[in-house]
């Protein structure tokens, strides 16, 4: 809500109707939600629809020039790059570390895992690729879950 009030603010100084607009907004995504479809960014999502807002405010009222208009369009295209280059930065970074960690796991964890997430194999073939009852697969794998998670848990860089 604050970053939308900052973002309302590169457009207008009248914070009425930056508040009046972010209200209008949510109320009409509330009364269209069975409509809308889902989105990757829903911050960008949220900007663009508030400088819709905003723009359409403008026609009316008249408050905001052209190229106001235009110099908030760029930041917020810039604040999504940004965004976007720490998301990429940020699943590269959980994927080191998920890797890094896999590794740890004794090499029939590992080898579950793997075939279960990586292969998307169901349990029935992972057992009778590896040999095993399926439930003994199913035991593996809950311990090899567990063990990620504990170590996951107990690193001393995590956020």
């Amino acid at each position: 809500m604050k970053s939308m009030v900052r973002y309302g603010r590169k457009i207008t100084h009248n914070l009425d109707l930056i508040q009046d607009s972010i209200q209008d907004l949510f109320i009409e995504l509330w009364k269209n939600r069975q409509n809308l479809s889902d989105t990757t960014h829903p911050q960008y999502y949220l900007f663009r629809a508030l400088r819709n807002k905003l723009a359409k405010a403008h026609s009316r009222q008249s408050f905001v020039s052209e190229s106001e208009l235009r110099l908030a369009s760029d930041s917020l295209q810039v604040e999504y790059v940004e965004l976007e280059i720490m998301a990429r930065e940020v699943e590269v970074q959980t994927r080191n570390t998920l890797k890094h960690l896999l590794e740890q796991l004794p090499l029939r964890q590992q080898e579950v895992i793997h075939l279960r997430f990586y292969h998307n194999f169901p349990y029935e073939q992972i057992a009778e690729l590896m040999g095993m009852n399926y439930q003994s697969v199913l035991n593996l794998m809950q311990r090899a879950l567990k063990a990620l998670r504990k170590a996951y848990a107990a690193r001393p860089d995590r956020p």
